[in-house]
């Protein structure tokens, strides 16, 4: 099985295309006498083109890749720190102070009851 599983890790970076040339002839032969590792290509090219015809378009051959972008990015944390900022400020209104007044008279709330 190990044996396999090293043959799995270039089945996969084959198809990601990142063989060599040679590598890819390697592969190619070792395909050609081993039906257990065509087996596993198979498969995987099989559900790579499932997965790509799930996302919309029937005749795609690779599953489309989303890049959000700078722009996304920037969108993202805008409004992780807007949601975050308004949090904080509800739950401080909420629960500011375990005492009324001031900072000193919440302490003394605290420390001497």
């Amino acid at each position: 099985m190990e044996k396999h599983t090293e043959w799995q890790r270039q089945i996969e970076a084959e198809i990601e295309g990142e063989l060599s040339l040679a590598d890819r002839a390697v592969l190619a032969r070792h395909l050609a006498s081993c039906a257990h590792c065509a087996g596993a290509r198979a498969s995987h090219l099989e559900l790579r083109a499932a997965l790509a015809s799930a996302s919309g378009d029937p005749h795609a051959r690779v599953v489309p890749k989303h890049d959000i972008g700078r722009r996304g990015v920037a969108i993202a944390v805008i409004l992780a720190l807007a949601i975050g900022l308004t949090g904080g400020w509800l739950v401080h209104r909420y629960w500011s102070a375990p005492g009324a007044g001031s900072l000193e008279g919440s302490r003394a709330a605290i420390v001497a009851p």
